[in-house]
């Protein structure tokens, strides 16, 4: 029986498309990576294709380069999530930013178990990946590139809802003349919208509900010119900021969870120890509202990544 999408795999779905088409290449030889792996004092940093991914790429490489007599060697945008973790275990790279959510449930072994307690899935990845395959996580960043509901910040503010539970109660006292928009994926499976109105004991009165189709990236705007009372989005996505939306909190703990941490072989940071103390520093500076505000002057503002990134290090002191 073929296994079931995971829901990262959906979010990232055209990283994912690229990550496999380049594990034929990257798989046993270092040829579309123009060469790469570290030697001692010599580190390859990789990352996935999409900004946020960019940003942490960036981020790392220039941590490193600042604060270390280590020669650092660019991948960023290298591929999907299979293209860099191959490349890493491979010792074609040396080490990019992972999601706790994603080595839980789409690399290998994978688990299909939701795991909501950041600490716990990330003990259980690292200590996972150490044994499997001696890779190791560096500190994770606090913040959380998961699912989310979103809705206007004003609206939320004048009916006092700030959490999925409140929402799930407004609904249930007979609001169910409204429209909530979302994906036609994440609409149909159970550990999307089905799941969460379980989850929350609104599924009856959720079918009264308006449910429009529109694609992930629309949502944001959908919910922000008022066309929409709800939508399904992801927690670091600078639209949320752009159209003055807040993500209602998911205090009965539905979505999974994604925190972003170097991912390495315990090899190169026995060979190259020093970058642990910069790696782990940017970790501690990366709230969820700092993210959002980094990705969107990337992917808003069209400004340069690699500047970006920079900028952040000089404003946190780490560079």
């Amino acid at each position: 029986m073929p296994r079931k999408t995971t829901r990262r795999e959906t979010l990232q779905k055209s990283g994912a498309i690229a990550g496999l088409a380049g594990i034929a290449s990257t798989a046993g030889c270092a040829t579309i990576l123009g060469g790469g792996g570290s030697s001692a004092g010599s580190v390859t940093v990789s990352s996935k294709s999409f900004t946020e991914q960019k940003v942490l790429g960036y981020l790392t490489l220039e941590a490193i380069k600042q604060n270390t007599d280590i020669d650092v060697n660019d991948k960023i945008g290298l591929g999907g999530t299979v293209t860099n973790f191959e490349a890493l275990k491979n010792e074609e790279t040396d080490v990019y930013w992972e999601y706790t959510g994603t080595a839980w449930a789409t690399l290998k072994p994978q688990h299909d178990k939701v795991i909501t307690d950041p600490q716990k899935i990330y003990n259980k990845v690292e200590s996972e990946f150490e044994n499997k395959y001696d890779i190791t996580f560096l500190k994770r960043a606090p913040f959380n590139n998961t699912y989310v509901l979103l809705t206007r910040s004003k609206w939320a503010e004048q009916k006092g809802i700030t959490s999925i539970s409140d929402f799930a109660k407004w609904v249930k006292n007979g609001h169910t003349d409204k429209t909530v928009v979302m994906n036609a994926e994440f609409e149909k499976r159970d550990d999307g919208w089905p799941g969460v109105t379980k989850h929350y004991d609104f599924a009856n009165a959720a079918k009264k509900l308006n449910i429009k189709n529109v694609s992930s990236s629309l949502t944001y705007q959908v919910v922000g010119n008022g066309q929409a009372i709800l939508g399904s989005g992801f927690n670091t996505n600078p639209k949320i900021v752009k159209h003055n939306l807040t993500s209602l909190k998911d205090d009965k703990g539905f979505f999974p969870v994604y925190n972003p941490a170097p991912m390495t072989r315990q090899a190169v940071i026995e060979e190259n120890s020093a970058i642990k103390k910069p790696l782990n520093q940017i970790a501690n500076s990366l709230s969820t509202d700092t993210i959002r505000a980094l990705n969107k002057k990337v992917s808003i503002e069209q400004k340069n990544a690699r500047t970006v990134a920079k900028n952040h290090l000089k404003d946190e002191g780490i560079i």
